[in-house]
């Protein structure tokens, strides 16, 4: 069996060349790139409906590539027990109270034991000093924490 990642929406987003000319974010598409080209196949990719939704807005053509990318991937639910435990992590600060979607992102990968959260965002999810405090709420909920990481943690380098 493949390992399970659930894909936020920050990684397609970067899968599409940048509009502006920024390092970082050109590095990032770069990375991005290669993750969906050389490692993508190693995994069971799931996204879900707030993906759909997030990858849906902006630009119309920008929009529509987006949503392309990722029309393959089954959707994971966003049930009662997800909406539960989102609300958990904004009640104990894990997740910003004015924006549910990154709290919903990882509530899903929680949930649905994804082994894998994919994400650009280290604001919130791929943050090493939220990573102690993620992991006991999720402890408290009874449930499994994803790794959360960007595409570069999971590019594999080649064996001689």
């Amino acid at each position: 069996m493949k390992p399970t990642l659930y894909l936020d929406s920050s990684v397609p987003s970067y899968w599409l060349p940048p509009e502006r000319d920024d390092a970082i974010v050109q590095a990032r598409h770069l990375l991005t790139r290669k993750w969906w080209t050389d490692e993508r196949s190693r995994f069971d990719v799931f996204i879900s409906q707030i993906v759909l939704h997030e990858l849906g807005g902006g630009k119309q053509t920008r929009a529509t590539e987006r949503l392309e990318l990722v029309k393959e991937f089954p959707l994971l639910d966003v049930d009662e027990d997800v909406e539960h435990a989102a609300r958990y992590y904004v009640e104990h600060m894990a997740m910003p109270s004015r924006n549910l979607r990154d709290a919903l992102h990882l509530a899903i990968a929680s949930v649905h034991e994804m082994e894998y959260l994919l994400t650009w965002n280290y604001a919130h999810l791929a943050n090493a000093s939220k990573r102690t405090h993620i992991e006991a709420l999720n402890r408290r909920l009874h449930l499994s924490s994803p790794v959360i990481c960007s595409p570069e943690e999971l590019i594999l380098e080649p064996t001689d």
